[in-house]
């Protein structure tokens, strides 16, 4: 089931080494989310694979730390990040003050077995999404998926859900976000807040239903979720630090910004020991009766 994310984000730092055949981009990236939220920011971890072979076709443009360019890639949720594989990097003319805060738009395809309900004004389904970048990488993760009740063009599709099913496909396209613990909430969460649904499964008919045995992943056998992340935070043998364009600022040579200010109010990532967030011990609140 592929997620796939779209945006336009300011590269912070990257760091090269060389991975078989190819040149391993890592990449620290950071998208605005608000355009009135000067501390409202996301951040991507990603990985861009460069041939070294300078006549293999590829999609990924040359770039420093301090362009702002427009990415599509392959995502899977962290904590409080994403980590990414890219397959397309646009380079474009923008600085971070004057990026635009298009949020981070996804397409997924996910599971539920939920069916809609409200809540503060909302209809909210829970989808259990699966999308491999790695070896190394969790490989599933959930997102809440929310719309307004008054959208009836939504409604009439989200409330349709398993009405007559046990699980529903769908393809999901809006814009994802983190929501942090608050005082009111210890519940951390990304949330996708929905702009088009497509159901994908194909009708099960009720005098079949109760003899047929549906697959459902995160019932019939262990989720990665139990898995750990073991990672080493250190420069990789042979890596070359990105060297900024000429006659460009970058951030430790900066005053007071826009920047530093979201930095300030928003510590990078540390990647180190890090769980993807997902349902770690057990799954009560997605429990499938």
């Amino acid at each position: 089931m592929p997620a796939k994310i779209s945006t336009l984000c300011y590269v912070h730092d990257c760091s090269d080494r060389i991975a078989q055949n190819f040149f391993l981009k890592e990449i620290t990236a950071i998208v605005k989310s608000e355009n009135n939220g000067p501390t409202k920011i996301l951040f991507l971890k990603i990985k861009a694979f460069v041939p070294v072979d300078k006549d293999v076709e590829h999609y990924i443009d040359p770039f420093e730390i301090g362009n702002v360019v427009y990415i599509r890639v392959k995502f899977i949720v962290f904590e409080n990040y994403y980590m990414v594989t890219a397959t397309s990097i646009k380079v474009t003319d923008l600085e971070f003050n004057d990026m635009p805060a298009i949020g981070v738009g996804v397409t997924i395809t996910g599971q539920t077995t939920q069916t809609a309900k409200t809540v503060d004004g909302n209809i909210v389904l829970d989808f259990y999404v699966e999308e491999r970048i790695s070896e190394k990488e969790p490989a599933d993760f959930w997102v809440e998926v929310r719309h307004k009740v008054n959208n009836t063009y939504l409604a009439n599709r989200t409330n349709s859900i398993n009405q007559k099913i046990r699980s529903t496909t769908a393809l999901l396209i809006g814009t994802i976000n983190y929501l942090c613990p608050t005082s009111d909430s210890n519940e951390e969460k990304h949330v996708l807040t929905l702009e088009e649904i497509f159901l994908l499964s194909t009708y099960v008919n009720n005098k079949n239903a109760n003899n047929q045995e549906i697959n459902i992943p995160w019932l019939s056998q262990g989720s990665s979720s139990a898995r750990t992340l073991n990672r080493i935070n250190c420069i990789p043998r042979g890596a070359t630090p990105r060297t900024p364009r000429k006659d460009r600022t970058i951030l430790f040579q900066m005053g007071p910004t826009i920047l530093q200010t979201a930095l300030n109010a928003n510590p990078i990532p540390v990647s180190t020991e890090q769980t993807p967030l997902q349902d770690q011990n057990n799954q009560t609140d997605h429990e499938l009766n």
